[in-house]
């Protein structure tokens, strides 16, 4: 018993730690103008009271205090002791510092709902555009994020030498992280381009959700009940649980549910790979000379190739496959401990990724060959009749339900900082007066002003919801293709060229240019083709 109150203690632990490393990776450092690039100390402590991204560097911790010899004379016997060793990456403390742990923020990272639209997604396309289209995803992908990598190196180099030109000068440091190697690129404007798009993207996976949830649940009650409830009335259900969830201001207090979605995703997961196979093992089974290898051979050369109708849609949800890695690289390497394991973790990195995208396609090949083209957009409503099906409805319905206010806190933080700028600031000095809200709050307006804030939030999606709820495909495919590609696929590699002027070689060069025209011209044809096919 013991032992599993401590795996479970373990597992809360990790879960807390990583979804604000994944909210801190979102926000960056907050700045108000470009002129606090000048000053490392003042770049720092810049509303370091509000910061969520300080706040959460120094509680866990990881970043170092300080970088002189000796801590100033004010550091009490408490903080020091609680400072990590200065050879020591301080970022390890906050998800372990191991390699494993690592390939456990990957995965946990970018395994989520989003897998239920493959099947659909490659029914779609044909598998001889699907198939293709997912490997040069992830090729653009594996490239950029070794864009980022390089450029996470490049400063860290960077910072070794100003840590050697000022060794006895009392000195800050900044996480670095997505939007932080933005603004060192291209100044305050491009953290903010980084930031937007990753509001955007953030918000559109919310949006999915609200269309999600409600399908599943009304096809749940249809089974059930035998009543058949509008995807309206589910989905008005799921607002008004959302909107309290949204007023949340410490992500703390979500962690036991959010556990909880991680263990119903799995279990819907599995479920559905069981149901295929058992599908297709019971077809066989109906034709006694027909064995359950032959069944599956001949369903995948039932499989259309070429679907004219659909197959611009994939292009955008096979990018939205990679939404929740790419903001996670930089502090998912900070958060390594040794300069061994900092080593491997590139290529740690694309073997996770490959091993990932690998299980994608397995997982949408074998539900497609099972369900056929029928299968909708929301897999699981597509699930053979009976119980197994409605429970993995239930599950992943109130796994996502448990994930929406996690996924739109980074986005609603932006929002609400967005919005601080134009109301009066509160306190002495624009300072909050209540230090509860250090715990979870990027900006500093009241809990009324953000109460109501998120609550707009949500409700403004759910009308979008509302209009687009037989769309989801399109849904998916503009959030992808729009949001999407310009986030996995332009930024990084332009990035590493204005931060590696003089330090990267021209071909380099070249094949980032090409990397980030090639995920313009995807964005393009991938928004304007489902614009235009929208009926």
């Amino acid at each position: 018993m013991s032992s599993l109150k401590n795996i479970y203690g373990r597992m809360k632990s990790f879960d807390n730690e990583f979804e604000e490393m994944r909210l801190s990776a979102s926000l960056g450092t907050p700045r108000e103008n470009d002129n606090d690039a000048d000053d490392d100390e003042k770049r720092f402590l810049l509303r370091e009271d509000s910061s969520m991204v300080g706040l959460l560097l120094t509680r866990l911790p990881s970043l170092d205090e300080f970088e002189d010899d000796e801590p100033p004379a004010t550091a009490t016997k408490k903080s020091s002791a609680q400072s990590p060793p200065v050879n020591e990456d301080p970022h390890a403390a906050g998800l372990g510092g191991t390699l494993s742990s690592a390939t456990l923020g990957i995965i946990k990272g970018m395994v989520g709902p989003a897998i239920l639209y493959l099947p659909h997604g490659f029914a779609g396309a044909g598998y001889l555009v699907a198939i293709p289209m997912l490997l040069l995803s992830t090729s653009l992908f594996l490239w950029s994020s070794g864009c980022l990598l390089e450029c996470w190196k490049m400063e860290m180099m960077s910072r070794q030498q100003q840590q050697h030109h000022h060794h006895h000068h009392r000195h800050r440091q900044i996480a670095l992280s997505y939007p932080e190697l933005a603004y060192r690129a291209w100044g305050i404007k491009g953290q903010r381009l980084v930031q937007v798009g990753i509001t955007l993207m953030q918000s559109g996976v919310c949006l999915t959700y609200l269309i999600f949830v409600p399908q599943n649940l009304r096809t749940s009650a249809l089974l059930l009940l035998n009543v058949d409830i509008s995807t309206t009335v589910w989905l008005l259900l799921m607002v008004i649980v959302q909107i309290p969830l949204s007023w949340i201001r410490d992500i703390r207090r979500l962690t036991v549910t959010n556990l909880l979605a991680n263990v119903l995703i799995l279990f819907g997961l599995l479920s559905c790979l069981g149901l295929a196979m058992r599908q297709m093992g019971e077809s066989s089974a109906g034709d006694e000379s027909t064995s359950f290898l032959e069944e599956i051979m001949y369903r995948a050369k039932s499989l259309p190739a070429f679907n004219p109708d659909g197959w611009f849609l994939f292009l955008g949800t096979s990018v939205l496959l990679f939404e929740g890695s790419i903001t996670l690289l930089v502090p998912l390497i900070e958060a390594v401990n040794t300069p061994e394991d900092k080593q491997k973790f590139p290529s740690m990195y694309r073997t996770v990724i490959i091993g990932i995208v690998s299980f994608y396609a397995f997982f949408g090949t074998v539900c497609w060959m099972a369900i056929g083209d029928s299968v909708r957009t929301v897999m699981t409503t597509s699930l053979p009749q009976g119980m197994l099906a409605t429970m993995i409805q239930l599950a992943y319905s109130l796994a996502v339900i448990f994930t929406f206010p996690l996924q739109n806190f980074p986005s609603l933080e932006i929002v609400c900082a967005s919005v601080e700028k134009i109301l009066p600031k509160r306190g002495v000095g624009g300072k909050i007066s209540s230090p509860k809200m250090l715990k979870g709050s990027y900006s500093e307006i009241s809990n009324g002003q953000r109460n109501i804030i998120s609550s707009m939030v949500v409700v403004s999606l759910s009308i979008v919801a509302v209009l687009a709820m037989d769309d989801l495909d399109k849904v998916v495919s503009i959030m992808g293709g729009l949001f999407g590609c310009p986030l996995a696929f332009v930024f990084p590699p332009l990035i590493e060229n204005e931060l590696g002027k003089g330090k990267i070689g021209s071909q380099k060069w070249i094949v980032n240019l090409v990397v980030a025209t090639l995920g313009v011209g995807a964005m393009f044809v991938s928004t304007l083709t489902t614009l235009i096919n929208w009926n």
